[in-house]
This record gives C-alpha cells, structure tokens and sequence, in this order.
C-alpha cells in the first residue's frame, strides 16, 4: 500500500510502502522498487534461522539501501530465550555496514511494563547519530534505570551459551562500495549545533551544562527507591499516580483540573514535549521560544522541522517574556504555540511572578495561542516568601471569558529536582483541550515510567505534605545552592578559589532559583590555543593545538578544550553572549569547575 507521508511533518514528501513481512515477498519489491531505506520485521517460521536475514542483507545491499531489522517479536528477556537467526549471524559475522538490528523488549518476563529498546549497529556514524537523536527528543535514561536494566542483562547473560564465537573468529565481511542515503541535512545540522553530551575521550569531564541533580540523595529518597524495588505485587492503587500529581499541580500552580483533564506520563519531560512540538506542526502552528530558553526544546523543534519564532527579551527584564513585546511578536502570527519555562526560567535562574504570568496569559488569550508552560526546572526557590508562589487557576478564570476559543494551557513538568534525585526520573504533562489530546495520543512511541518509579513518585509525593523530613532536607539542599549562586556571583564561598565567575572577567545575572544561572564573558573576540582531542587536555603538549577566536559558536569548545569543563554557549541560551552553568553538582565536582573557570582566564589573559 502506498502512502504520501506529509501530514504536515516536513516540507520534504515521504513515500511510504507497507510491504508483507515474507521475506521472499519482501526481497522481490526491494529488488523492483529500489527503496533508499527498508523497516522491517521477520516471520516467525524465519526467524529461527539466518537464511532470510543473510537474504535481505544481500538484497538492500546490493542497491544500496539501508535495513532496519526490527527482532523484537523474537527477543524474549528471560532465562530460557528461543533461538533467534540474527543473533546467531551476528556472533560469527560483522554487521554490515548499511545495516542495523532494532529491538524493544515487548516480550519482557521480568516486569510487564518494562519499556525498553536497543539498536545494533557496527557503523560508527548510525550509532553517534542514533545517540544524538535519542538525546534531542528523549533525553538521558535515568541512572538508575541504567543499572537496574544492565543488572537484568548481566544476570541473563552469566549463563552459558553453546557455539559462542570469541569476536576474534568473527568471519571479516566482503567490502562493498554501494553508496547508501545519508541523513538529512537538517537533521546534521542540529545535531551538530545542539551541544549534546562532548564526548570525554577518556578525559574526566566536569559537567555543568546537564540539567540533572548531582548532589547527594537524600536518606528518604534511597528508601523510598528501595522499597518500590522490595515490594512485590503492587495494586494498581498502589502506582495510580494520577491523583497526588493533580493534587501536585494544584497546591504548587493553582493549575485547574476537572474530569476533562488528561495526564500524560513518560521518563523524560522532553520526551513528552517533542510530542507536543508534532501537534503543533500537524496543526500548521508555530513554536514561539522567548529568547533565553532551554536550548534543549529548542533543538527538539528543529530536529522535527517545526515552524519556530524567538521571542525578543532584554536585559534590563532579566531576559524574561514581557506582555509588550510578546503582543508584537503574535499580532504578525497564525496558531502561535509559546513555551514558557517558569516559574523558574531556564537558564536564567529567575522567577515570574504570579502577576507577570498573568499578564503574557492574557496576551496568548487574546491571540488564540497555545501556551506550553514548562515547571520542570521549578520547585528550589531560595526565597518563597518573598516571591508568593502562581496561582494560575485564578489567572485563567480571569481572561476565559474573553479569550480567544482556541487558547488553551499545558502545563509539562518534571519530579527529579523537586524530589532532589538524579536517579529518579519523572515527567507528566497536564491536558485540558480534547482536540490537543486527540492529536498528542495520535503519535505513538511514548516511554512510560516503570511500575517502581510510579510507586516511588507516589511515596515521595506523600512525604512533601508531612512536616519535616524530606521538606527539611529540601530546604538544605536549597541553601546549598543559593550558595554556590553567591559563590560565582560574590565570591565568597571558598578560599581555595578566590577568583570565580566575576573576577574571572564575566558578568553575572543573578539567580532566584534553580539549578542553572547565565554569565556573559568579557573576553569574546579574543583567540586561544586548543587541543585537537580532550586527552590532550591539561597534558602539556604543544604539537596538537590550533588556534580559535572565541565567539558564542566557539567558547564552549574552547573552554572543554583547555580544562575540561563544559559549560553552554550563548548560542543554546538564545542570549547572545550569555553562557549557561549548573551548579547542582557533587562538592569536589564544584570546586573543580571553581579551578577550571580560573585556569581559563589564565589561558585568555596569557
């Protein structure tokens, strides 16, 4: 069956064929049709052998097509597999190059809602690329999660396995110079500028440009984990973390909810918002970033093609949305979509106010735009008091009546910092408008936290309501933070560095909250030595250096290059000039990018 697959997703058209899962049948439309890239699974009365999968290798590489063998019909994860003929292929050959095995653990028998996948591929591009997307649009699996998964598959995997091939006797695979499609430009060129995770080259990094929680988990937090993993035969009572989320957004936002209200679950709240960016595009509409947000999303919108706008800001706000500028920017537009990061703002580390959050909902309501309203940087303000929470329930009821129909609020977030764990990874997304939901539940794909973390989620969540305990600890933590913000802003946080982020030739925008603040450095324009790779880094050596002027496109990889602290760059802010850092890190990582900021200026200034 043919189909054009536009809907409205990319400019570029799409011929899509749905072709019968025979192999023989398959191989016969490959040979005539020539496609540039083959999905697909294999038969069940063919996948015990590798005769059909060495067929279909030998059919797309012979016109250069690329094949996505999808096995997970076949993979049972558990300690009596069934035999599987790729596999086997693959224990005594190499996989070519125009090849890849996809396969997602559907057939799990340790827990049912076990929701996870994996790619083989011996082709080092796919796989830095396939990484790189799945960063973009997913975000980073939990740690956690990580080692909970690789203990299942160490486990399954201690017991022996007959005619195992050591990879030395690996028979070495015919080269073939068949050229096969690579990826799309647009898609290089976001992957390129998306400042994702450096890769260390057996350097230690120091990471202040991840939006994850380093600092110890708290004693309440480790039980709570604990006991979602000793618990057996949880009730669905249990893990319905429904409730105590819509209680949540209630007592934190004042974010109305009634029976009409959808609430989406997933690992990651970038997950959930590359969704919400398809809805936008499905539905002709724009995504409006206000200049100074998380350059995350932003890559997220891109990579998928969308329409997107930014929203000028200015220092003199703090880089904040501001209603007058805003109406500018929509009285020129059709179905605006406008994401706002708040309370907290990331990076910047400030904080609307109930008032001003008023003010831009009744700028997108008089313009018919759907607001995505992001808290998941929110939750760790260093003073409450003296900021007064939002209240968005009354905010709305006071321009529903004169708002545009088609205006609507979502309100997306994250539990990982509000909770204090890395570990943990949360996200919920809060639907009132049926058509939206319709449209989000269209696009599948959606990873859905596991039955442990629900229930952990769930007991955390109880925990916040008593007094003491974890709110205590949350109060510490804060501290810890409002702190180290003092730190690189005052200097007066350790006299081991008495040279930081403002004596270090940057000028710094205070934070409110959070885990992230923005500085602009005073030395653009001028030009330092790198090192070609970062192992090089700190070594002395002066054979392998070139020279780079630093600019906001260079100064992240400058400054990763000479000591190995990564940082980003005004080009992900969307601030010109202005970099971002997070200080949620482990106390010996802090002062180390306490010495890297200082070496730096060293590097500069000689």
């Amino acid at each position: 069956m043919l189909q054009t697959a536009e809907n409205g997703l990319s400019d570029d058209v799409v011929t899509v064929i749905e072709a019968p899962r025979q192999s023989d049948l398959m191989i016969e439309l490959i040979k005539r049709l020539k496609p540039q890239v083959v999905v697909t699974g294999i038969a069940h009365f063919e996948a015990v052998t590798s005769s059909a999968f060495v067929q279909l290798l030998d059919a797309t590489g012979e016109i250069g097509s690329r094949l996505f063998l999808d096995i997970s019909d076949h993979f049972e994860l558990s300690s009596l597999p069934g035999t599987i003929g790729v596999l086997k292929y693959l224990s005594g050959t190499p996989l070519p190059s125009h090849a890849a095995i996809v396969c997602g653990l559907v057939k799990n028998q340790v827990y049912s809602d076990l929701e996870v996948a994996f790619v083989i591929s011996e082709e080092e591009a796919i796989l830095k690329a396939l990484s790189k997307t799945v960063e973009i649009l997913e975000g980073n699996t939990s740690l956690i999660s990580q080692y909970y998964y690789g203990c299942i598959f160490h486990e399954l995997l201690s017991f022996q396995l007959t005619d195992r091939h050591p990879h030395l006797e690996r028979r070495s695979e015919k080269s073939k110079s068949v050229e096969v499609i690579g990826f799309a430009t647009s898609a290089i060129s976001v992957l390129s500028n998306a400042e994702l995770s450096i890769s260390d080259d057996g350097y230690p990094l120091v990471r202040m440009d991840v939006d994850q929680w380093f600092l110890p988990v708290p004693s309440p937090v480790k039980a709570a984990i604990f006991e979602s993993f000793a618990r057996q035969n949880m009730t669905e009572s249990e893990i319905d973390v429904t409730p105590c989320i819509k209680q949540f957004v209630q007592t934190e936002y004042g974010f109305p909810t009634d029976s009409g209200t959808e609430f989406i679950f997933s690992d990651c709240s970038q997950a959930l918002f590359s969704k919400l960016v398809l809805c936008c595009i499905q539905e002709g509409g724009t995504m409006c970033f206000p200049a100074g947000s998380n350059g995350n999303y932003v890559s997220v919108a891109k990579f998928l093609k969308a329409n997107t706008v930014h929203i000028p800001t200015n220092s003199e706000r703090g880089f904040k949305l501001t209603e007058d500028i805003l109406i500018k920017v929509l009285e020129t537009m059709k179905k605006p979509w406008v994401y706002i990061s708040g309370p907290t703002i990331n990076p910047t580390g400030l904080l609307y106010s109930n008032q001003e959050m008023e003010n831009i909902l009744s700028a997108c309501a008089r313009f018919g735009a759907r607001v995505v309203i992001d808290t998941s940087f929110s939750g760790l303000e260093f003073e409450y008091e003296g900021w007064g929470g939002w209240n968005l329930g009354s905010c709305l009821s006071k321009i529903s009546s004169s708002g545009n129909p088609s205006f609507c609020v979502s309100l997306l977030g994250g539990l990982s910092l509000k909770l204090l764990s890395g570990a943990l990874k949360f996200a919920f997304l809060a639907l009132n408008e049926p058509i939206l939901i319709e449209a989000f539940h269209s696009f599948p794909g959606l990873s859905k936290p596991h039955c442990t973390d629900k229930y952990t989620i769930k007991k955390l969540l109880s925990l916040r309501e008593q007094k003491g305990g974890l709110l205590d600890v949350a109060m510490e933590q804060i501290r810890i933070l409002e702190n180290r913000a003092k730190c690189l802003k005052e200097v007066t946080f350790s006299p081991l560095h008495p040279e930081v982020l403002e004596n270090c030739g940057w000028d710094v925008l205070r934070p409110c909250a959070g885990v992230s603040m923005v500085a602009k450095p005073s030395f653009l324009g001028k030009a330092v030595k790198v090192n070609h790779s970062l192992k090089h880094t700190g070594s002395g050596e002066q054979d392998a250096t070139y020279e780079i002027k630093l600019t906001d496109a260079s100064l992240r990889e400058a400054v990763a290059k000479t000591t190995g602290l990564c940082i980003n760059s005004g080009s992900w802010t969307g601030i010109p000039g202005y970099c971002r850092f997070t200080i949620a890190l482990e106390e010996s990582e802090f002062e180390q990018a306490l010495a890297c900021l200082v070496k730096f200026k060293s590097i500069v200034d000689n």
